[in-house]
């Protein structure tokens, strides 16, 4: 993938995932700079962090004492955690969900 296009799917990943986090904005609070997100839960005080990493082309994601390591699959259109054989929005909605106590969906 060129640098341009994981920029423009960085992009649209972030915009998917801060426009669901501000469904939740009496319970979750969130900070975005370039190439991270870092999500706080305002009852618990944990944390999910989202970053980039540029020069492997990746997305990783922190929470609740786990790690993922996504790479964009073109062919299928979807982030992908091949080590844990997860897709990035539902696991991020399954963090999500934990720590809310509500179901989340990207759906």
């Amino acid at each position: 993938m060129e640098n341009k296009e994981y920029f423009k799917r960085v992009e649209e990943l972030f915009q998917k995932v801060e426009d669901k986090l501000d469904e939740y904005e009496d319970e979750i609070d969130y900070d975005h700079t370039p190439d991270k997100l870092m999500v706080n839960f305002e009852l618990s005080g944990k944390k999910v962090v989202i970053n980039t990493q540029r020069a492997i082309k990746e997305i990783w994601l922190a929470g609740n004492s786990r790690a993922w390591h996504f790479q964009f699959l073109q062919e299928k259109d979807i982030w992908f955690a091949r080590a844990e054989q997860e897709e990035f929005y539902q696991c991020l909605a399954d963090l999500l969900s934990d720590n809310l106590g509500q179901a989340v969906s990207f759906q």
